[in-house]
């Protein structure tokens, strides 16, 4: 063969090999070159999963302590206007009982008194009335004096002020001032309930004297019940009225209940250098809550909705954040795409993601063996 001929074939060679190399190299720069592909055996042995970027509710939270205690308008201390002896107790610690429910019936002999009192004044009062009526007359007739106008005024007013008060006194234990006018005693008086709730306490027994110091029993209300939180000094500029507060019962820890903040206090405790905070609970139906009742509670002071990933998503590398953001499946291989985030609060196991995602699906486990370099 003439060496223009073999020259002329190695050229032609030549060219074809190169038009190949270039076809292969532009089928292969289709393919990104940044992707991680990873196996299905990788991705089932380091248990890896998928999952996707989540919108979170984020809180800033106030941890304190406290009770369930009564509203003042909950609770009453039962004591007597009349001091005497207690003839009849009609209810028990734990019973309930409704507003004006007789509990306890006394006697003595400061009550008997007092109706004796009452209706000598009363009495009394007939008579200074007529005497009165009759001296006044005269003095608008000018027949009588001045003097004994005078007089007969300040006797029947004095009269008036001492029966005026005696009657309230009556009235306001709950006896039937007519009778008693009419001469007709009552060996007994009732002491009644106030409101409707349960007796926490009973002080006193058969027989026992008693006066207006001494508490005969305690009432409390339970639907008029409320929270009572001790939040420290430090804390208390987080604290607004109207953040909800959650919290739970030592009885049950397991389960939360929700209350809003209604007022806050202005008196710091010297010793334990907190304030006291009451609140709302949300919903007295739903718990049998009970009056000085323990409870853990947490106040949310801020609340924000996040874009937010599981912590493990995160790959730290070379000082940067990375997510691993899923691109295809194919051939048994998963092909990945590294996705530089900023990070923000962690909460509760999530990562608060701070610039905005165009992806919806990651790893979200299993990820940590992965170079992203």
């Amino acid at each position: 063969m003439k060496p223009d001929s073999i020259i002329y074939i190695i050229s032609i060679c030549i060219f074809f090999a190169s038009c190949s190399n270039k076809n292969i190299t532009k089928e292969k720069s289709k393919e990104p070159d940044n992707l991680i592909i990873i196996t299905r055996e990788q991705f089932e042995t380091d248990k890896m999963l998928f999952g996707e970027p989540q919108k979170l509710e984020f809180y800033d939270i106030v941890k304190c302590n406290g009770n369930i205690v009564a509203q003042p308008s909950g609770v009453a201390r039962i004591s007597t206007s009349v001091p005497g002896l207690v003839k009849k107790i009609n209810c028990t610690t734990g019973q309930k009982v409704n507003k004006g429910q007789i509990l306890f019936e006394l006697s003595g002999n400061e009550f008997i008194d007092l109706q004796k009192d009452f209706a000598e004044s009363a009495s009394q009062m007939k008579r200074i009335r007529s005497e009165y009526e009759r001296v006044k007359s005269l003095f608008y007739e000018k027949v009588g004096t001045e003097k004994e106008f005078i007089l007969a005024e300040s006797e029947f007013k004095a009269a008036t002020a001492k029966y005026s008060a005696l009657k309230l006194k009556i009235k306001f234990i709950g006896l039937d001032d007519t009778k008693i006018e009419e001469g007709k005693f009552s060996e007994f008086f009732s002491i009644i309930s106030p409101l409707n709730g349960y007796i926490s306490q009973i002080n006193v027994t058969l027989g026992q004297y008693t006066d207006q110091q001494i508490n005969l029993a305690e009432i409390y209300d339970v639907s008029r019940l409320q929270l009572r939180v001790s939040v420290f000094e430090k804390d208390l500029d987080k604290i607004k009225e109207n953040q909800k507060i959650t919290f739970t019962l030592l009885s049950n820890a397991g389960k939360s209940y929700s209350a809003t903040v209604k007022s806050i206090g202005k008196n710091v405790n010297s010793d334990s250098k907190t304030i006291l905070c009451f609140a709302d609970i949300d919903d007295m139906k739903s718990v049998n809550f009970v009056n000085n009742a323990y409870v853990e509670a947490m106040i949310i002071t801020n609340n924000d909705s996040v874009t937010a990933v599981p912590e493990e998503s995160i790959i730290k590398s070379g000082g940067n954040n990375y997510l691993l953001a899923f691109v295809k499946n194919e051939n048994n291989n998963y092909f990945l795409k590294r996705v530089k985030v900023d990070v923000g609060q962690i909460k509760n196991g999530y990562v608060e993601i701070l610039n905005q995602l165009d992806i919806t699906k990651i790893i979200t486990k299993g990820g940590y063996n992965i170079k992203v370099e």
